[in-house]
């Protein structure tokens, strides 16, 4: 390839152009974000951390547990499923619009994705709830499917999905689950820390301290991806995404009223059956009932996920589900500038260097203040594309990634 030929051909390698996106793919994303949130809220107020004995002191503590279960049910993995998805069929879209220049398109993704993982290194270092850096690493491998048949395509997506089923079934012959119960102090617990020591750092440590235990969250979230499989299993979950866009699903066929009703009784039920069995995800080594509940959660996310997809997409259609769902757009546009600044305006309002409220306030009111910072996310993302091209971060984005100053008007 000559030098004129090459130059040609990078200068094709630009930012998709914001009037060709895919309307339900940004409405997608932004919903997606709503629904982390209110996941991550769990973990920035603390509620998840304190003790059981001290939540109960709450006068808000009945109707607290109850909302922490509604959330769990129709929100918990169900949301990061969608964002997963959506990640890959992002990647899918791309590659096809340059199947002509794949070999240059692919370096600059790789780019694109080590600076992504740049971000979500420094994201995680204040945030130990991250899941850029896990997306990007996941998109380095993902790459290898790009010139897959679609039908192993899909057989390798199951394969992920259903592996940490398969590793514990084949693990359970030659393991013995220990007898001894450990008694559940705090919805979320490590084996090296109690409740009270992580609140207290919480609320009163120094910014070392936070940071310190910051690392220390994110270390026991990484190790519980062992036992958990939820990392083999989310790739699973990617490479289906990668599918669904080499189909053009979300283009034909998202409007299923066969899906729809399919995730809606597949994807409930088996959450309910998984909740009412009980278990515990990152139980180790297996027990049969275990292995069976984290089966139907994962099978529970990934039909509520399909339910809520085919949901938006037919509400679309309407005259005022489109006038309302369409406020979406502008925030899943804006998905990455929105995904950090939630985390910026949380550790504000929560943390010990800010309004400090971690721990002093029920789910309840932490859910309000989630609801605020959505709405406040609406409001800006639609102003600022009225304005602007691109939010600020994703503006960053791409011009680091095409190594040039990409126009933001």
């Amino acid at each position: 390839m000559s030098y004129e030929e090459r130059s040609d051909t990078v200068e094709s390698l630009q930012p998709i152009d914001p009037k060709q996106r895919i309307e339900l793919l940004d409405v997608l994303r932004g919903f997606a974000l709503l629904g982390i949130l209110f996941n991550n809220i769990l973990y920035f107020s603390g509620y998840t951390f304190r003790p059981f004995d001290e939540l109960r002191t709450s006068p808000t503590f009945q109707i607290d547990e109850t909302l922490y279960n509604v959330l769990d049910f129709v929100i918990t993995a169900k949301f990061y499923t969608l964002f997963s998805i959506l990640f890959a069929v992002g990647f899918y879209l791309q590659l096809s619009r340059h199947t002509a220049d794949a070999t240059d398109f692919l370096k600059t993704y790789r780019r694109r994705l080590f600076i992504l993982l740049l971000i979500g290194v420094l994201h995680s270092l204040f945030w130990f709830g991250d899941i850029l850096l896990m997306y990007s690493l996941i998109g380095f491998i993902l790459l290898s499917f790009r010139d897959m048949k679609r039908e192993k395509v899909l057989r390798y997506a199951l394969f992920f999905i259903l592996l940490p089923t398969l590793i514990d079934l084949a693990a359970l012959p030659f393991v013995q689950a220990s007898g001894a119960v450990r008694p559940v102090l705090a919805h979320t617990t490590y084996p090296d820390m109690t409740p009270e020591t992580v609140m207290n750092m919480f609320k009163d440590g120094g910014v070392s301290d936070l940071f310190a235990l910051n690392i220390h969250i994110l270390v026991w979230k990484w190790l519980a991806f062992i036992p958990s499989g939820r990392l083999v299993t989310m790739f699973g979950i990617f490479v289906l995404g990668y599918y669904l866009g080499s189909i053009n699903f979300f283009e034909e066929r998202v409007k299923s009223k066969t899906l729809l009703l399919l995730g809606l009784v597949a994807g409930f039920s088996t959450t309910f059956l998984a909740m009412t069995l009980g278990g515990n995800p990152y139980q180790f080594p297996p027990t049969l009932s275990n292995t069976l509940y984290k089966s139907l959660l994962v099978v529970g996310q990934i039909g509520i996920c399909s339910f809520y997809v085919v949901s938006i997409a037919r509400l679309l259609q309407t005259t005022s589900g489109r006038k309302v769902l369409g406020y979406l757009g502008p925030v899943g546009r804006m998905a990455l500038t929105n995904y950090i600044s939630q985390s910026l305006m949380c550790v504000f309002i929560f943390y010990n260097f800010g309004l400090n409220l971690i721990g002093s306030i029920g789910l309840v009111y932490a859910v309000c203040i989630a609801v605020s910072v959505l709405v406040f996310q609406v409001i800006v993302s639609n102003l600022w594309l009225n304005y602007f091209e691109y939010g600020p971060l994703e503006w960053v984005w791409r011009s680091l990634t095409y190594r040039k100053k990409i126009r933001i008007k």
